[in-house]
């Protein structure tokens, strides 16, 4: 492993995935077609146990970047939390801090 490598670096950002700006303007020009259709994808990989929400978006990615070019990886995890804050989805911590937070299936009661 070269020296600059620290897996256990307690200095690493939580939320070194934000969007930059210019991933920012593309995820606005996401239509409502685009967000449909990508919580699709992502529903399609949660489970009703907890799982990374990097776990989600990586099983996610090859299919994502192949239908939505026009879109930054990061808008998984942005729909991640609107699917949470329309009670589809269940998040422990900030999706965004993809390798810190999980997500699962709403439990059916």
């Amino acid at each position: 492993m070269p020296d600059h490598l620290d897996p256990f670096d307690t200095d690493d950002e939580e939320n070194d995935d934000d969007p930059t700006p210019e991933e920012l303007a593309q995820m606005r020009r996401a239509t409502p077609v685009d967000a449909a259709a990508v919580d699709a994808l992502i529903l399609q990989n949660c489970t009703d146990s907890w799982r990374k929400v990097a776990m989600v978006v990586g099983t996610a990615l090859t299919e994502f970047d192949t239908r939505f070019p026009h879109l930054p990886y990061v808008y998984m995890p942005v729909r991640i939390a609107a699917l949470a804050a329309s009670g589809a989805l269940e998040v422990d911590g900030d999706p965004l801090a993809m390798r810190f937070s999980e997500v699962r299936l709403v439990a059916k009661v």
